[in-house]
């Protein structure tokens, strides 16, 4: 775990909500020189009340859902900011009373003692075009539940399976279902499924439009890069782009494979290593491309499904594949700090 270092004099603790957000500052010594709740987030009222401490003054808050536009206001402001990983904090700080004052009392402490363990703050011009990729993951998700729901319905009446068809060339399989439905008020729930699936195949294509549109003026490198390696697609190559951001933030290719959620943490006591822990510390959707890259590119590509077999033939599937996903996330590491592309006989010479 890596704690922030405060360089500033004075230290700002804010427990953020949607419509209020309680603030303490106080100094190096741990005095508390202002404590007060702001009703309806007014970041005016709040640069009066730090305007004497504004010119050496660092703000903290913990990883909540709204956290950018508290950013954002600092940055404009000139105010350090800095934002506490929420995971990390609550094995920090506890105690037998819990409220917004306790809380944001205890960051401010906290930030003053460098005992902040710092989150990544996406920088504000990408985040839109992540936050689309977002969206467009969780409406796949949708429509696979959708599609699932529709493919169950042959099984309630009877019939047999029929198998379902790329989004494009969907009609056909809507065709050969809608016979197979004789009572209407059913045929009625299927067309209805039928209709959202389509909804959702518009809304999917013109999202992945907007987002392959910014990538081209703004990343191609980087994503032709990630293209290069067998079982990276399109959306995959995308996913690890903007959930990685910049590479040069993490130090080690180590802290990009835990930040991936590819090595766990231990626990150790008295020189004993006792369990692990951490496993769903860090990005989850990067653990969720990785994962995917390595089923499909050992099929793809002949020198890592030979790897892979070794890997299967001492380990559990599940495990193999796992460590398939982290050789593939120290590829990638490596490949975006070099800018260079893919080699599958330096990888499985590597791995051999």
């Amino acid at each position: 775990m890596k704690f922030y270092q405060t360089t500033t004099e004075y230290s700002c603790g804010i427990d953020l909500h949607t419509r209020q957000m309680y603030m303490c500052v106080m100094d190096q010594r741990g005095k508390k020189l202002i404590h007060t709740n702001i009703r309806g987030n007014d970041f005016a009222y709040f640069l009066e009340q730090v305007k004497p401490y504004r010119g050496d003054l660092t703000v903290v808050c913990e990883c909540t859902f709204n956290w950018p536009w508290l950013a954002d206001a600092c940055a404009d402001a000139e105010i350090e900011f800095v934002l506490g990983h929420a995971l990390y904090l609550r094995a920090i700080h506890g105690g037998k009373n819990k409220n917004d004052r306790i809380d944001s009392e205890k960051l401010a402490h906290l930030l003053r003692s460098n005992l902040i363990p710092p989150a990544y703050v996406y920088p504000r011009e990408r985040r839109p075009v992540r936050n689309l990729l977002r969206r467009r993951t969780s409406f796949v998700w949708k429509r696979a539940a959708l599609l699932s729901h529709l493919s169950s319905q042959v099984h309630v009446v009877n019939e047999e399976p029929i198998g379902q068809c790329q989004h494009r060339v969907r009609e056909r399989w809507y065709e050969k279902m809608r016979p197979l439905f004789d009572d209407a008020l059913m045929k009625t729930a299927v067309e209805a499924d039928m209709y959202m699936v389509k909804e959702f195949d518009k809304v999917i294509d013109r999202l992945e439009r907007a987002v392959h549109k910014y990538t081209k003026a703004n990343r191609c490198r980087d994503y032709n890069l990630l293209k290069t390696i067998p079982g990276i697609g399109p959306i995959l190559a995308l996913t690890i782009l903007y959930e990685t951001d910049d590479i040069n933030r993490f130090a080690s290719v180590g802290n990009y494979s835990s930040y991936c959620r590819l090595v766990k943490g231990s626990v150790a006591s008295a020189g004993k290593v006792t369990g692990t822990r951490g496993v769903k510390m860090g990005n989850a959707y990067l653990r969720w491309a990785f994962g995917h890259a390595a089923v499909i590119c050992k099929r793809d590509n002949p020198q890592i499904k030979a790897y892979a077999k070794r890997l299967e033939n001492s380990h559990p599937k599940q495990v193999a594949n796992a460590i398939l996903a982290n050789k593939l996330a120290r590829s990638v590491y490596f490949m975006l700090k070099r800018g260079k592309g893919f080699d599958p006989e330096v990888f499985a010479k590597k791995c051999a």
